[in-house]
């Protein structure tokens, strides 16, 4: 224990010697020179290791992250006791509904001793059905220079009625007419005719039932059935009967429309000397297909005629629209044709001084071919031009009744023609204030065997306005043009072996307007002024049968 005291305390002297004796040497030298060691004992030199020096500095990061340590919330339920209060639901408060009135009645006179009176009578609102009449009178002691009496009188009574079911609505009307005419289309110069001998009457009976459905999914089978009568007679023996059944059916088959028009029209007509029946049986399958931009009807028209003999008819059925640039330029084209009924009511509706023993033929649209354009200017105007061109048979025109010395009635001969139509139209409404209307026509007409298309223009012109200021004043015009017109007459001519020649008189166009305006003193009381034929010209719709001229209607209307 002593001796390893010994070798400790020598060891630490002589260490203490070294540093003193080199301490100098080792701080002032970059270089280490020899050393030398004398020691007793043992002893184990050792070199420290040397730290290097990095060259890239490092960064110590003196920030202290502070520990976040978990934590849990303890939720427990607190029970409370709340009343939900009721509160009346909320209502829209729309516009009140205008006031109706069961009746309206409307009585006036004017020029050439002319009474008017019509009255209407309608249930008010209701959802179960609707039903109401309307009576009608207008009748005028017209004496014209140089022709006979030229008085008339129109007499009209309508009930109609609609009762609305689930899915159904009944509809059903019944009219009466009694219209009064005279044949004064002679020269008083040649012959003075009381006005009882010239008279003619027309009475109407008509009645309809129709059956229409409101299905709101497509697929299902809407249809529209109507059955129609009606008897006319007049004061010369003549009378028809007209029994029509007219209906179709529509479903959707893969999103498109298929629709099925069907018609059955029989007629009775029966003079002194002559009875003829005719029935016009007619079937028109369509296919109706659209989309975004196009609109495609396909279909073909089936026809029998059953008249003196059979006749079989079969007519293309066939449009297509496409819509270019948004509704305003849409051109159509398509094909068409049929069979139009000629019987005693639709002639003497277009001239009531036809004799009371005609000809009956049915007039056959053989073709009509047609195209145009159609659109919307603006949210205002719109525009419809049209081209056709049409193959006739059986065109039915108005002669003279060349057998009776005053010539004053008419007669009906046909011929088969070549149809062109142009026909413009241009519209504009601003809401409920104005609405303007203005159509142009043009006809050309090639006859097969008459020399011209007799009373038939080849221009018609019509513009109509209706312009209401705060359903208080209320204005309306109506100027219209017809073109020149012909009628049939013959000529002396010693080179035929007739000894008479066709020939064309010309009718000079004309040029008319006519204007009405009523003041609705309240919404019970207004008063109405009419002017008619303001140009104050006579014209002749047929030969010898000129018109009145300014005529002026004033009178009032009720309601109540």
């Amino acid at each position: 224990m002593n001796a390893l005291k010994k070798y400790i305390i020598k060891t630490l002297l002589l260490l203490m010697a070294i540093i003193v004796f080199n301490a100098n040497s080792i701080f002032a030298q970059d270089t280490l020179t020899s050393l030398t060691f004398i020691g007793t004992g043992e002893y184990h030199p050792t070199v420290i290791d040397a730290n290097k020096i990095l060259e890239n500095p490092s960064i110590i990061d003196s920030t202290k992250k502070i520990p976040v340590s978990g934590y849990s919330i303890n939720s427990k339920k607190l029970n409370t006791n709340f009343t939900i209060e009721s509160i009346p639901p909320a209502q829209m408060v729309g516009e009140p509904l205008t006031k109706l009135y069961n009746h309206l009645a409307k009585i006036g006179m004017g020029t050439y001793a002319s009474p008017y009176a019509e009255v209407w009578y309608n249930i008010l609102r209701s959802k179960e059905y609707a039903y109401g009449m309307r009576m009608k009178h207008l009748s005028s002691s017209a004496t014209l220079k140089d022709y006979g009496f030229a008085g008339f009188s129109d007499n009209e009574i309508s009930f109609y009625g609609k009762k609305f079911l689930k899915e159904h609505s009944l509809i059903g009307n019944f009219d009466y007419a009694r219209n009064v005419v005279h044949f004064y289309g002679y020269d008083l110069s040649i012959n003075t005719l009381a006005k009882e001998t010239t008279i003619q009457r027309f009475n109407y009976f008509s009645g309809n039932a129709e059956l229409l459905s409101h299905y709101s999914k497509p697929e299902r089978y809407n249809h529209d059935v109507k059955l129609s009568y009606y008897n006319l007679f007049d004061s010369y023996k003549a009378s028809e009967n007209n029994i029509k059944a007219t209906g179709f059916v529509q479903t959707a088959i893969n999103k498109e429309t298929l629709k099925v028009n069907a018609a059955v029209d029989y007629y009775n007509y029966r003079n002194e000397f002559d009875t003829v029946n005719n029935t016009i049986i007619t079937l028109n399958p369509n296919f109706i297909a659209s989309g975004e931009l196009y609109k495609a009807s396909i279909g073909a028209t089936a026809s029998v005629d059953i008249f003196s003999n059979t006749k079989f008819y079969f007519y293309p059925k066939v449009e297509l629209s496409y819509n270019v640039f948004e509704n305003i330029i849409i051109p159509y084209a398509g094909a068409t044709g049929g069979v139009q009924k000629n019987s005693f009511k639709t002639l003497t509706d277009n001239n009531p001084f036809v004799l009371s023993q005609l000809t009956m033929k049915n007039s056959n649209t053989k073709y009509e071919l047609y195209g145009g354009l159609k659109g919307t200017l603006s949210s205002t105007i719109a525009y419809n031009a049209y081209v056709g061109y049409s193959s006739i048979s059986n065109l039915a025109m108005y002669v003279n009744d060349t057998t009776e010395l005053l010539q004053n009635r008419f007669n009906v001969i046909y011929d088969d023609a070549s149809v062109l139509n142009i026909r413009g139209e241009i519209s504009y409404q601003s809401r409920e204030k104005l609405r303007i209307n203005l159509v142009g026509e043009y006809f050309n007409y090639k006859m097969k065997t008459e020399l011209r298309a007799w009373y038939k223009p080849q221009v018609k012109i019509s513009l109509s306005a209706n312009y209401n200021l705060r359903d208080k004043i209320v204005a309306k015009v109506d100027l219209f043009y017809i073109d020149n017109q012909f009628a049939k007459q013959f000529a002396a001519d010693s080179t035929t072996t007739s000894g008479v020649k066709v020939v064309a008189k010309e009718f000079k166009g004309v040029f008319d307007a006519n204007i009405g305006l009523e003041y609705r003193y309240t919404k019970k009381l207004g008063f109405f002024l009419n002017f008619n034929n303001i140009a104050n010209f006579r014209y002749y719709r047929y030969s010898n049968y000129p018109t009145q001229k300014f005529s002026l209607m004033g009178g009032l209307s009720y309601s109540f």
